[in-house]
């Protein structure tokens, strides 16, 4: 039996990575750095581009992956919070104590995994269903974030099937960013100055997804950066950066590739500092969020103005860079699970079994 440092049983966490997404590499490559953050059991869960999950070793570095095909077939156990890997003819069980969602994207951050995870009992260090959902879509978080007050860039969102004929996209003013509602990292996302541009960014647009958002763009901004997570059930945020990159807007190659953006603590004024960090735990609160969340600003430096940009409920590296220098990375860790523990238990207070006596009655019988 290994243990912590403190003495205590280590825990047997589960980091589920990779899956069917345009983001699985970078799922891949926050899952590696993750490991670093636990001082626990991992058990690493690989999910290939098919959805088919796999057991990974907890030494493999992202370009392992490329190189080395994984054998060993993972299945979930529901109601067990337990993985079951195929040995020959037999199923082994692996009882899992927490659950890591490392997935970026479809089939994981939006939703998926917190949905198998809940069919499994599994305590879960990220948001649940429903918040998950929410923030994947562009179009939908964009709209919650009105209702609640916030402010948003002015923009309109566009159906495939309507696209040509769209009256709110006609009123918006060039330039204009275009995205695909699902996705993230910046895929698929392009600045339009035009009309003929708008058309071979939408078309691009709707290669990865029916919907797409397009929003008026700033020409004189920054963006800002903050997470939040809670700690003993307050939320609490972390510190602040802003992107920087050569380009108009971040791209993946900026980000992943080239390394063309660099991250620098903001020097912005100590007042929309605090501004930001204010609404980076309103909106945690307010969306229902759990694990960590990181919230993306734009800053109109013409009009003095914050918007809310977007909100990622799996950030890259699961945002350890924002709150360096406040924990360790195993702290870090610790803290995501500890909280996602007491997540769990606070759920399983509830009542789940209604005895209706329905079927046992007359009533639950069909009569021929």
């Amino acid at each position: 039996m290994k243990k912590n440092l403190n003495g205590t049983k280590k825990l047997t966490l589960a980091l589920i990575y990779g899956g069917k997404s345009c983001e699985h590499d970078i799922s891949v490559i926050t899952a590696c750095l993750a490991k670093g953050y636990f001082d626990a059991e991992l058990v690493s869960v690989y999910l290939d581009k098919n959805n088919v999950a796999y057991l990974a070793g907890n030494d493999w570095t992202p370009r392992r992956h490329l190189d080395k095909k994984p054998k060993k077939k993972v299945v979930f156990l529901t109601g067990k919070s337990a993985l079951g890997v195929l040995k020959g003819s037999r199923l082994v069980e692996i009882p899992v104590d927490v659950a890591v969602n490392c997935c970026h994207g479809l089939n994981g951050e939006d939703g998926c995994v917190a949905a198998l995870c809940q069919l499994c009992g599994m305590p879960l260090v990220g948001s649940d269903v429903a918040s998950s959902a929410i923030a994947m879509d562009k179009i939908i978080t964009k709209r919650m974030l009105a209702s609640l007050g916030f402010d948003v860039v002015n923009g309109a969102d566009v159906s495939f099937n309507d696209a040509e004929s769209s009256q709110a996209l006609a009123q918006l003013r060039f330039p204009l960013i275009v995205k695909p509602a699902l996705l993230g990292s910046s895929i698929g996302v392009n600045i339009a100055r035009d009309a003929a541009q708008l058309k071979a960014a939408m078309r691009r647009a709707f290669d990865y997804c029916p919907r797409v958002l397009v929003e008026e763009a700033l020409t004189d901004f920054f963006e800002i950066n903050c997470a939040a997570m809670r700690v003993k059930g307050e939320v609490v945020v972390s510190n602040v950066d802003e992107p920087v990159t050569v380009n108009d807007l971040l791209t993946f190659e900026d980000k992943y590739i080239a390394n063309n953006a660099e991250k620098k603590p903001s020097d912005i004024s100590e007042g929309l500092k605090k501004e930001v960090c204010r609404q980076t735990a309103e909106i945690y609160r307010k969306f229902g969020f759990g694990g960590v969340i990181r919230v993306d600003f734009l800053f109109d430096k013409t009009t003095n103005k914050l918007y809310v940009n977007e909100i990622n409920t799996t950030p890259g590296s699961l945002a350890f860079g924002l709150w360096e220098g406040r924990y360790s990375r195993t702290g870090y860790g610790e803290a995501l699970v500890s909280e996602a523990i007491a997540d769990y238990r606070e759920l399983q207070s509830f009542t789940y079994v209604f005895d209706s006596g329905v079927l046992s009655s007359s009533g639950g019988v069909k009569k021929k």
